[in-house]
């Protein structure tokens, strides 16, 4: 089984470290690639890879965080300018804490 929790598939422009600063603040483990693509298609990529089976897929305009049970529509988006706030919403689903609303 793949050790990563929680993957997030990043197409060049998305807010890596952003993203990953949020994780870490929540004190989540995040695994980050860059690949290129859609966000949407990069999450439902990412959370077939996730031992959690979270994926976060972005881009230069947004961020989603897709679950593999449900992949049809995103469980979490935001503007890729939110990208720490994202991540410690998409964190605090991986941990199975209770969202601070709103998140963005």
């Amino acid at each position: 089984m793949n050790a990563d929790l929680v993957v997030a598939l990043l197409a060049d422009g998305a807010p890596a470290s952003a993203l990953a600063a949020g994780f870490e603040e929540e004190g989540v483990p995040l695994s980050v690639r860059r690949e290129p693509g859609e966000a949407t298609a990069l999450a439902r990529e990412a959370a077939g890879q996730a031992a959690l089976g979270l994926g976060i897929g972005g881009d230069e305009a947004r961020l989603v965080l897709v679950l593999a049970a449900a992949p049809g529509r995103p469980y979490l988006e935001a503007p890729a300018t939110r990208g720490r706030s994202f991540g410690q919403a998409a964190a605090r689903v991986a941990s199975r804490r209770p969202l601070r609303l709103p998140y963005e």
